[in-house]
């Protein structure tokens, strides 16, 4: 999983994947791809700033890094290139909107900070396409700011500042 570790890194600089990047970024998916599906988490599975990540929240870190690298990889029909990111694009996309469905968040909150700020990078490079990613970043990030729920308690800061990096 170093492998993962360091392609996160070059995404959150805001570096362009080189044609090595991708082919790695490939073997990293095929070698996640499983884990999801198998719903759960490698054995001492990090965040991208080093936190261990356990149960849901690591699943959930798990599958936005999963979409994040795909598209990456493989650009902006990254779901139309491959059917295991339309997959699970539409899983984490349908539990995204169920918390707001439910009243329970605002748009584009997820159930906690670490969850919420694990999905920020994917709105930030667009990856949703059938949401207005802008507005739910918006959302986030003003959340963020203004001390609200999720983020009304303590959080990862250093999470926080990962994830902003690519706002």
């Amino acid at each position: 999983m170093d492998l993962l570790y360091e392609l996160l890194a070059k995404a959150s600089d805001g570096r362009s994947f080189s044609p090595s990047d991708k082919q790695a970024t490939a073997a990293t998916l095929d070698r996640m791809y499983p884990l999801l599906e198998a719903r759960r988490n490698p054995p001492g599975f990090r965040l991208a700033t080093g936190s261990l990540a356990t149960g849901a929240t690591g699943r959930v870190a798990l599958n936005a890094y999963f979409l994040l690298l795909g598209r990456k990889a493989l650009g902006v029909d990254y779901t139309k290139r491959d059917p295991r990111m339309a997959y699970w694009s539409t899983q984490l996309a349908f539990h995204i909107v169920l918390g707001n469905f439910n009243g329970r968040f605002e748009k584009g909150l997820y159930c906690c900070s670490t969850c919420t700020l694990s999905v920020l990078p994917l709105y930030c490079v667009g990856a949703f396409d059938m949401f207005d990613c802008g507005a739910l970043k918006e959302n986030v990030v003003d959340a963020l700011a203004h001390g609200r729920p999720p983020f009304a308690r303590p959080y990862n800061r250093r999470y926080a500042d990962w994830a902003l990096k690519f706002v």
